[in-house]
């Protein structure tokens, strides 16, 4: 009982949010720098909003807007933002790891250089948005739409990709297995003479 007690406890507090951070980010609709970590963020509009350097492990993200929004190395690892949008915005260097984003929006969003392994992308909208640099261990692409969008040096193997909309996406420089390769050329996709089918 102790054990179950304790990890309750400890549950709690690894995803415990500053509550003045979260007042903060509700009414100035931003909060730099801040513990927003397993905060409920849900369906409120925060286009423009600058939450770059913040920690929202955990949080609930589902259906607001943060069009135009900066989310430059941040920590969203197992946060909720399914049916979110992040049209034009940038998240470049961030944690999202075990993000759940089904059904997002990522238009024209900058992921370069995030790590995005073990992430729900089923369903999402990313066209013309930038995965360059991204690392994509096991993430699932599965019916996404990822028109015109680009991957550059990147490991794309254990990616899932089924059904996934690649018209025009650009890959160079990436290593992909030759299931993928094929399907891509399908989709009349853009493989570059450095993209690796193995």
């Amino acid at each position: 009982m102790r054990t179950l007690l304790l990890a309750v406890v400890l549950g709690i507090s690894l995803h415990a949010y500053d509550a003045a951070h979260l007042k903060k980010a509700l009414e100035e609709k931003e909060c730099i720098g801040c513990d927003l970590r397993g905060a409920n963020l849900s369906k409120n509009d925060f286009s423009g909003g600058d939450f770059h350097g913040s920690n929202l492990s955990y949080a609930d993200l589902s259906g607001s807007m943060f069009e135009m929004g900066d989310f430059n190395d941040c920590n969203l690892s197992g946060a909720n933002v399914e049916g979110a949008l992040f049209w034009k915005g940038t998240m470049k260097r961030s944690d999202l790891t075990h993000i759940r984003a089904r059904g997002a929006n990522f238009k024209g969003t900058h992921l370069e250089q995030s790590n995005l392994s073990f992430a729900d992308l089923r369903e999402t909208k990313s066209w013309k948005a930038n995965f360059s640099d991204v690392l994509l261990y096991k993430t699932d692409f599965t019916n996404a739409e990822l028109g015109d969008a680009k991957f550059i040096r990147n490991d794309l193997r254990l990616a899932k990709m089924k059904n996934t909309l690649l018209w025009q996406t650009r890959f160079s420089d990436t290593v992909m297995n030759k299931v993928q390769c094929v399907y891509a050329k399908k989709e009349e996709a853009l493989l570059d003479a450095n993209v690796t089918c193995r």
